[in-house]
């Protein structure tokens, strides 16, 4: 009995090699149907298509990230986001794609920050320099989550990176001007706010604009610590 079994082991372990080699190619095939289905605008097709190609190899890399670039088109970026970090842990190779990456928690990130949960911005934002370091908007980002949270120390530190990265950007100017006002530093503010609106005095009304948005933001962040405060004492 034991012969016999040591007899069909090669046999199993062929028939096994020839089923994955199979089901490779079938996620292959699928791969590129659904890349030609992105590329013809057929979205919904091309995530079933991907679908397919990850029930056939749950471990391809592609079509996680070729899923998840198909469910930022639909602005599914809970969706992305899973997919793009499954890319990761199947393929680190794919990390030359970590601008598409980062971009899709910088989008997250972003709208989470517009309903305030500071919580869920931050740590998207986080993830988003952990992955693309050198991305300005990602630390200006940041820094605007820190100062609504409250944090003006550590909002001006992301500011200066922004700005060592990118010193014609007038928003990181501005805000850090705002951050230094908090923190009574005003000598920098004035000096921030000057710099900011000489870099783009064309959209001087825009930036005010900007700024009173970030400011009424700042007003309901502290009436909502305020009110959680009272219901903890």
């Amino acid at each position: 009995m034991k012969r016999s079994l040591w007899l069909l082991f090669p046999i199993l372990l062929v028939t096994f090699s020839q089923v994955l080699a199979q089901n490779t190619r079938s996620a292959r095939n699928y791969l590129r149907h659904g890349l030609a289905r992105f590329a013809k605008g057929d979205i919904d097709g091309a995530i079933g298509d991907y679908n397919r190609a990850l029930e056939a190899d749950p471990k391809f890399a592609e079509a996680y990230l070729n899923r998840g670039n198909a469910r930022q088109v639909k602005k599914d970026l809970d969706g992305a986001i899973a997919d793009y970090e499954a890319a990761l842990i199947n393929d680190s190779a794919l990390m030359n794609e970590r601008r598409e990456i980062a971009e899709a928690h910088l989008r997250r990130g972003e709208f989470r920050l517009s309903r305030l949960d500071l919580d869920g911005a931050i740590a998207d934002f986080d993830r988003s320099i952990q992955i693309n370091p050198r991305d300005t908007n990602a630390y200006l980002i940041h820094g605007r989550a820190l100062l609504i949270e409250g944090n003006a120390r550590a909002a001006i530190a992301d500011f200066d990176r922004s700005i060592a990265l990118d010193p014609h950007n007038a928003l990181a100017f501005v805000e850090r001007a705002l951050a230094n006002q908090t923190e009574g530093h005003d000598d920098e503010a004035e000096k921030d706010f000057e710099q900011g609106f000489k870099l783009n005095n064309d959209l001087r009304v825009m930036i005010d604009l900007h700024l009173m948005d970030l400011q009424n933001q700042i007003r309901e962040m502290r009436q909502r610590q305020a009110e959680l405060r009272k219901r903890i004492a």
